[in-house]
């Protein structure tokens, strides 16, 4: 049975990651979680010299755990051992558990997920993006832990909304815990300014992915040796307000057009065929890096050592900065479509494994994380001199200690990934109002009728496998550029109908109408 649960696992989990941080994120609840003192109070509450979790209640005569902890980003290892050794300080006198942070860089991730799952290796609580939720579900590979929060994680569940608990609800059990991050998304394209000033450029008047076709022209003459567009771990997003419905196939084409819920195949559209069609024909003209959809180097290296340009990316409160902390280098982030929320846009998501020996301690171990500023802050910045130091004297923002920077940390922070980046202090570069602006954002994203909608693929669970096999064929490579569409997206189309893909469509829509029918 576990050879044939690693053997779905790795299907799945196919080409999870797009690191564009994302990815990417929405809801129209603000569930900040920022209010620091209430969360320090929360985390130590109880009768006096007694050490209590975050519940109030005396879990320190539990029986000794660790807990293993695993999510993508290199590290070196003896870096995540003083990080788990700082964070264990925390939670063993107040649960007897230990941590053991893991830290798998981004190409690999799933790869080697997967043979954790395969081998038995320990693994209780992991990061993953939304893409394998329903598939992991209908397949026994994450945990239900709804069942466990009344008693180990009574202050998570109370911090985060019934409508983003919604979704990741299937059939009224809760399988993962929301990212408190961005919720809602907007597209865009993110470049060296430097390079685009030199050019004379005015690159406010770009709207659209079109219009950037002058400026990445101009780049390409000037420096002919420069990828004017590269991918972002071998992906490109296809910069839309599609609703996906919580992954695998089918999706509202528009979702800010309230008024239209039907599903269809996003393959088939004009609008796919379009940005497919304009993507191949940049890449025969060298605007775009021939091997975008095996490229593997991180794009931060590639455009902090000169190679490249620019990438397609999330739009989101600070992402400049974002941007600025991982290349070393002024960057531009232009919109190109509104900002929207959807249930997918909830994308990342942590999950207790199938194999946990204790997932009753996982979660308790979440709850701590994600109300535990100083925990937090442990976990997603690391050991404070040696990866970080803080900024200004109210602590709410920090910054690389001398001689250290995103290319020599051996402890990379990636707030986004964690469970709860709001009750973390902001990095240099960005507004110390950061979270309050993402808050912001959050709560005005335009709403796609779909949001909150639980999908679930069980009675297809076949057909998605085969469809997602198709799918890891053809789609990056038709994103990417890298093909013909005139040759490719006909095949990739055939194939698919073969493999299922209206069967999957028609009882999405199904569920989808008796959801609304139920609003």
């Amino acid at each position: 049975m576990k050879k044939v649960i690693s053997y779905l696992l790795i299907i799945a989990m196919l080409g999870t990651f797009l690191i564009g941080c994302g990815k990417p994120e929405a809801t129209t609840e603000d569930t900040k979680t920022n209010d620091t003192e209430a969360a320090q109070e929360a985390s130590t509450d109880g009768a006096a010299g007694e050490e209590v979790g975050a519940s109030g209640k005396d879990f320190s005569n539990q029986e000794p755990y660790t807990v293993k902890l695993v999510l993508p980003g290199t590290a070196k290892v003896e870096d995540c051992e003083e990080v788990s050794a700082l964070a264990s300080a925390i939670l063993e006198p107040k649960y007897n558990t230990k941590l053991e942070v893991v830290r798998i860089g981004f190409g690999t991730y799933a790869q080697e997920v997967n043979l954790m799952f395969s081998s038995g290796e320990k693994l209780d609580m992991l990061y993953n993006n939304r893409d394998i939720f329903s598939s992991a579900v209908s397949n026994g590979q994450i945990v239900e832990i709804g069942q466990y929060m009344d008693e180990y994680a009574p202050e998570m569940k109370a911090q985060i909304s019934a409508d983003d608990w919604a979704c990741t609800t299937i059939n009224g059990g809760i399988y993962a815990v929301p990212a408190n991050k961005e919720k809602a998304v907007a597209w865009g394209f993110t470049f060296v300014k430097s390079i685009a000033d030199e050019l004379g450029f005015d690159y406010t008047k770009i709207k659209t992915e079109e219009d950037l076709e002058p400026l990445l022209q101009a780049v390409k003459d000037k420096y002919p040796d420069m990828y004017p567009v590269i991918s972002n771990g071998g992906t490109m997003n296809t910069m839309t307000t599609s609703d996906d419905l919580g992954y695998d196939f089918g999706v509202l084409e528009d979702c800010t057009d309230s008024a239209n819920t039907t599903v269809v195949n996003w393959y088939a559209t004009d609008l796919y065929r379009g940005i497919v069609e304009r993507r191949y024909d940049w890449t025969k003209k060298g605007l775009i890096m021939p091997d975008a959809p095996s490229n593997t180097e991180p794009w931060a290296t590639m455009i902090s050592s000169g190679k490249a340009f620019g990438r397609f990316c999330n739009v989101k409160p600070g992402i400049e900065a974002e941007h600025k902390k991982a290349t070393g280098m002024e960057m531009v982030v232009i919109p190109m479509t509104e900002a929207y929320t959807t249930t997918t846009r909830l994308d990342i998501l942590w999950y207790v494994a199938h194999n946990s020996e204790k997932p009753e301690r996982t979660v308790q171990v979440m709850n701590e994380i994600y109300t535990n500023p100083e925990l937090q802050n442990i976990l997603v910045n690391g050991v404070e001199g040696k990866h970080y130091e803080y900024s200004n004297s109210e602590k709410n923002m920090v910054r690389y200690p001398a001689g250290v920077d995103g290319s020599n940390t051996g402890y990379p922070s990636y707030p986004w990934a964690w469970l709860n980046e709001m009750i973390t202090p902001v990095w240099e570069g960005a507004a110390v109002t950061l979270w309050d602006e993402t808050g912001e954002f959050n709560k005005t994203a335009i709403v796609s009728p779909g949001k909150g909608f639980g999908w679930n693929n069980e009675s297809v669970i076949n057909e998605v496998t085969a469809c997602n096999n198709v799918r890891n064929k053809y789609a990056n490579a038709l994103d990417c550029g890298a093909v013909d569409p005139s040759v490719a997206l006909p095949q990739f189309l055939k194939e698919l109908e073969d493999a299922g893909v209206d069967r999957i469509i028609a009882e999405k829509q199904r569920q989808l109408d008796e959801w609304l029918a139920t609003k």
